[in-house]
């Protein structure tokens, strides 16, 4: 593609050194450049010689309509204690976020698995989730939620009130159980309204005995209040005042027995789990479909059940809500599987084991599923919205590591397929090395491109790897963007391996029309973070993707006023942008139209056609390559700016023609091409080298193009087809001369 130069500079969003992956792969840049650590800031108690935990990211903006940037959550060692504390990357460096610093209820506590998106009006506030034990609720660990105030800079824990004025705003269905592992989206169910914050969770549930309660997943939505301190009436688990203008509300069809006292909490609840009599582990949340407003829940299922016929292996389940007037919150949960196409797998109290169709029997199971393969170990899973195709409605694609075999595990990626089953992608296979073992993955989207990541277990060491799929949704390739994984990844507690949360500057949701429009004019660049180190020095990096190999090539068709500058780029793995600088120094000046390299591995070729030149003089130029983070300038060059003749050339001609099969009128058809835009004069010369036949033709721009030469008047005989081109600065063409004879 050739673009005219209009004197405008891109901005360099990030500038500094970047460390690279080998050529003809993807790159990385660290956030910042030089490599430090994220969870650096003992100003707010973030030490960084103290341990780093588990960590979330979210691409996202306090002002709507901005460019996402990152913002990561994680777990930090304070002394014996561990709080949760949120940094957002701004200007090249890691901001901790709001006051107090820490997110915890009670400092004094251990908190963990933290979550984080955005939701409110444009998308704009973001909210986390986490747990950490409470003493006014028992001590047992309770979810919690806060959302952040920018303007004020505070974050303000939301949500009724469950100790009676101690501001303790648990989600919890029953304070007194053990709640673990949320996950937050922001979504709205109807088109147009304000996002709110969905959150599900894992709580333990079920008969009073403590032998029989299992692990339960329960789902929560936010509802915004007129004013803060009010009562939440009518709302579940519980009517308490709002803390902070924010109800909770259970979501889903009461299922499940507590076996608890009431009031205040509910003695059946919405439990999602397939099997109740199963624990229900780490669910995530996104919102898919048109206008994403859809949805959906993915977890897994473990431990021996107490039903007939149904298995007991770990297996991956997703379901997604459906409006229901009568269900808690307004929505019921349909389980969707491999096998579930044209039928409704509704999460109720039907049949003889009364937890709805999934559970009637072991193929019924097997169907609602996501396993490759049912009888085998399927763990961890993680959701997200996109379609690979611009403009479609965005469906749920879901990662998670199985069993594979020798105690190894593989991570496979599925994604729902007209509207009621799962298929799996990359033709069913897995995108890990299957001889390594793997773990803990998790999945984005940046713009129409679907990105994975994960740990593989390298000799003793843990290793981040990321890939991303090419080639669209007609003929999707598999690309493992860090062929030896992340440099600088290892961690050393492999029984314990850490998700390495990734996401972008242009995830799908309805403010970028699902990553076909990125908000703010980003590219859409991917970033990850990563824990490193052993137990005791385990430290928080953050990467993101990068171009290279730029390189500035040699620019071509000089004239008296413009050139035509060429140069390569890799992207890195996502896509890039690029443009020339240029100018009468190595200073530059001014800079070409930028235009979009496609995501990609390997080096990619560009130019730009510069115009309206002073004759004689010297041109520096350089290619240049950006994401959203970082810029990459290949090295200088220069072009004098005098002009070059055209050249013009003729396709194959026969050497003897005949005038009968030119046909009436005698025309001879020649195929042409010039290399700039130029006028070619075509003439017919006998043997004494007089003009008898003459035709001229003016072209706009280079390139093939079809000439005609009438031979009305022309006798037979020998001649010599004469073919100059002159540009419009005068300079003329070697001439081409060929010998053609032309009989009757």
């Amino acid at each position: 593609m050739t673009r005219a130069l209009n004197g405008l500079g891109l901005a360099t969003m990030l500038a500094g050194a970047l460390l690279l992956a080998p050529p003809a792969s993807a790159a990385f840049v660290s956030l910042p450049p030089n490599g430090a650590q994220v969870n650096d800031d003992p100003t707010n108690s973030i030490d960084p010689n103290q341990d780093a935990g588990l960590v979330d990211v979210a691409g996202g903006t306090v002002v709507a309509g901005s460019v996402q940037i990152p913002w990561a959550t994680f777990e930090q060692k304070v002394g014996r204690w561990q709080q949760i504390f949120v940094r957002a990357f701004k200007n090249g460096a890691w901001v901790t976020e709001g006051l107090p610093a820490s997110l915890n209820i009670t400092p004094t506590v251990v908190a963990e698995a933290p979550s984080i998106d955005f939701a409110g009006p444009g998308r704009a506030t973001p909210w986390v989730a986490w747990y950490e034990p409470n003493a006014q609720l028992g001590d047992s660990t309770n979810i919690f939620a806060s959302r952040f105030n920018a303007g004020a800079n505070l974050w303000l824990p939301s949500g009724q009130d469950r100790a009676a004025g101690a501001h303790v705003p648990s989600l919890n269905i029953h304070t007194d159980r053990t709640a673990e592992n949320p996950s937050v989206a922001g979504g709205a169910t109807t088109a147009g309204n304000d996002p709110v914050p969905w959150i599900a969770w894992e709580e333990n549930d079920g008969a009073a005995a403590d032998a029989d309660v299992s692990r339960q997943i329960f789902v929560a939505k936010g509802v915004k209040q007129p004013g803060a301190g009010t009562a939440c009436t009518g709302f579940k688990p519980s009517a308490a005042n709002n803390l902070n203008g924010f109800c909770w509300q259970q979501v889903g069809l009461d299922r499940l027995a507590s076996g608890q006292p009431t009031p205040p909490d509910d003695t059946i609840d919405p439990t999602l789990n397939i099997d109740p009599t199963r624990a229900g582990v780490e669910p995530d949340i996104a919102f898919t479909g048109k206008n994403d407003t859809v949805v959906w829940v993915v977890w897994y299922e473990e431990n021996d059940t107490k039903l007939t016929g149904l298995r007991s292996n770990q297996m991956v389940f997703a379901a997604k809500a459906v409006a229901n007037a009568t269900a808690d919150g307004g929505f019921q949960w349909v389980a969707v599987g491999n096998g579930t196409a044209g039928q409704s797998n509704v999460l109720d109290v039907s049949g003889a084991n009364h937890f709805g169709p999934c559970a009637e029997s072991q193929a019924n199971e097997d169907a609602c599923s996501l396993n490759k393969i049912a009888g085998r170990d399927a763990l961890n899973p993680r959701v997200a919205a996109g379609t690979m195709t611009a403009g479609q409605p965005t469906v749920p694609w879901v990662a998670w590591e199985e069993e594979f075999g020798g105690g190894r595990h593989v991570i496979y990626v599925s994604r729902l397929v007209g509207g009621d089953h799962f298929e799996l992608f990359n033709g069913g296979l897995a995108v890990s090395n299957a001889h390594n073992d793997a773990s803990r993955p998790d999945i984005t989207f940046a713009g129409n491109v679907p990105y994975i990541s994960w740990q593989e277990q390298v000799g003793t060491s843990l290793l981040t790897f990321v890939g991303h799929f090419e080639g669209g949704a007609a003929a999707p390739t598999f690309v493992l963007d860090t062929p030896d994984g992340v440099a600088a990844s290892a961690f050393t507690d492999v029984a314990n391996p850490q998700r390495t949360p990734i996401s972008s500057t242009c995830t799908a949701n309805p403010t970028n029309a699902d990553g076909s429009a990125c908000q703010g004019g980003a590219v859409g660049t991917p970033f990850f973070l990563f824990t490193a180190g052993a137990p005791g020095s385990k430290k928080l990096f953050a990467q993101a993707f990068a171009p290279s190999d730029v390189e500035t090539l040699a620019a071509t068709g000089q004239t008296s006023s413009s050139v035509t500058l060429h140069g390569a780029a890799n992207p890195g793995g996502s896509s890039a942008r690029v443009h020339f600088d240029f100018g009468a120094t190595a200073a530059y000046g001014s800079s070409s139209t930028t235009e979009t390299l496609g995501v990609s591995v390997v080096p990619t070729t560009f130019d730009a056609l510069a115009s309206g030149l002073l004759t004689g003089s010297t041109l520096h130029y350089r290619a240049v390559a950006a994401s959203d983070f970082a810029t990459v300038a290949g090295s200088d060059a220069t072009v004098t700016l005098v002009n070059q003749p055209p050249v013009v050339s003729i396709g194959h001609l026969e050497a003897v023609l005949s005038l009968r099969d030119l046909g009436r009128p005698r025309t001879l058809s020649l195929a042409l091409d010039l290399d700039e835009p130029a006028t070619a004069t075509i003439q017919l010369l006998n043997k004494k080298h007089k003009v008898v036949g003459q035709a001229t033709v003016t072209q706009s721009s280079a390139g093939a193009f079809a000439a005609t030469l009438s031979l009305r008047h022309v006798r037979p005989g020998k001649f010599t087809l004469h073919i100059v081109a002159s540009d419009a600065d005068g300079a003329t063409s070697i001439p081409v001369d060929l010998p053609i004879r032309i009989r009757r």
